[in-house]
């Protein structure tokens, strides 16, 4: 079962970042990056139908001549350490520095903002990761312009990897299509990683519902608040960005055409079903709160049951032992030799026949 332990960690570096950016001017950008933050590196990929270029890229100024070109360019960007680079490349392309700061505000929440001469779109690399079972959260933006698209990725991975190649090798429709294609593939493959957390956690569910239902004694509170706590997790990640892509969806932009639109109404509807199941998976987990409730009740029934049954039994031969015990000088049966064994012999009948009687009436 994956826990996901990034909600308070995240929310103590959204706090450090903006007590840093208390008193700083908007655009200001040293605030936003850590000193954990990776080592930036650029890469190049160009292409069009019969061309297919790749390169890293140490001094960014040669990337100014890409702004027209007649091939799709997307520069990828990985890791936020060097400022000095990321605000260069910001000038050449005319980033508003505004959306330079939400592109190293790593706790931003998704959003899209559509300029004179950019689209911009950010969200959260959701993968499951391989150390503790901690969710891999990896902030990643994206700025499209007509023929080019630079995405900005907090840390390295291997999430578009496969779709390089698939470009290099010209397989499919990315290499005759234009950037606001290529930004719509980038957006499809982070959303469908997504279903990958999806099963983790409707894997959870069932783990826990079972042993609610096999075993009435088991106690799952901790494991069922753990999967709230990612369900609300995965909730804030997710619904802004349906609620993003939805507003890219409605305007009619000059970024991304209208053959183009109908591929991320597709993705959008991906994250409509990703977003019901969030409510689905709610409404379980409510669910096994209660069996769990109702589990502990039963259990405590049953043990008031066999108390009761017990008591039950034992009052009236207490009541015959306790006359027996008083010390009285005149009591007929202490004189009859067999009145000691005839007593416990009716104790015993009196015993067995109420319990009969009880199992009979199937009180228990």
């Amino acid at each position: 079962m994956k826990k996901y332990r990034k909600t308070r960690k995240s929310s103590s570096e959204f706090i450090r970042i903006m007590k840093l950016k208390a008193g700083k001017p908007p655009g200001y950008l040293e605030y936003a990056v850590s000193d954990q933050a990776e080592k930036t590196t650029i890469r190049r990929i160009s292409y069009n139908e019969t061309t297919y270029e790749q390169e890293e890229i140490a001094d960014v100024t040669g990337l100014e001549k890409f702004i027209k070109s007649d091939l799709v360019t997307w520069i990828q960007v990985v890791g936020f350490k060097d400022l000095q680079k990321l605000e260069q490349l910001g000038t050449i392309f005319t980033i508003d520095p505004l959306i330079m700061e939400d592109v190293l505000n790593t706790e931003h929440m998704p959003k899209s903002e559509e300029s004179d001469d950019h689209l911009f779109f950010t969200l959260n690399i959701l993968l499951p990761g391989q150390e503790n079972g901690n969710v891999e959260k990896n902030h990643v933006s994206f700025v499209l312009s007509t023929n080019y698209l630079i995405s900005f990725q907090q840390r390295s991975n291997d999430l578009f990897e496969t779709f390089i190649t698939r470009i290099e090798k010209a397989i499919g429709k990315v290499r005759s299509r234009k950037a606001d294609y290529l930004l719509y593939r980038l957006v499809d493959i982070i959303v469908d990683n997504y279903y990958l957390l999806f099963e983790h956690v409707e894997a959870g569910l069932d783990e826990i519902e079972e042993a609610l239902i096999n075993d009435q004694a088991a106690n799952m509170v901790k494991q069922i608040q753990t999967q709230k706590k990612e369900l609300s997790f995965l909730r804030r990640n997710i619904i802004p960005v349906n609620e993003t892509l939805r507003s890219v969806v409605k305007i009619e932009g000059k970024f991304i055409k209208k053959t183009t639109f109908r591929y991320f109404i597709d993705t959008q509807d991906h994250l409509i079903h990703l977003v019901q199941s969030l409510e689905l998976y709610r409404e379980t987990i409510a669910n096994l709160m209660e069996l769990q409730m109702a589990n502990n009740s039963n259990r405590m029934n049953s043990v008031m049951k066999t108390l009761t049954v017990i008591s039950t039994i034992f009052i009236p031969l207490t009541f015959l032992a306790g006359i027996y015990g008083m010390n009285f000088e005149y009591m007929p049966e202490l004189s009859i030799p067999w009145a000691y064994p005839a007593l416990l012999i009716f104790m015993f009948v009196t015993g067995v026949g109420m319990f009969v009687y009880m199992k009979m009436r199937k009180w228990f």
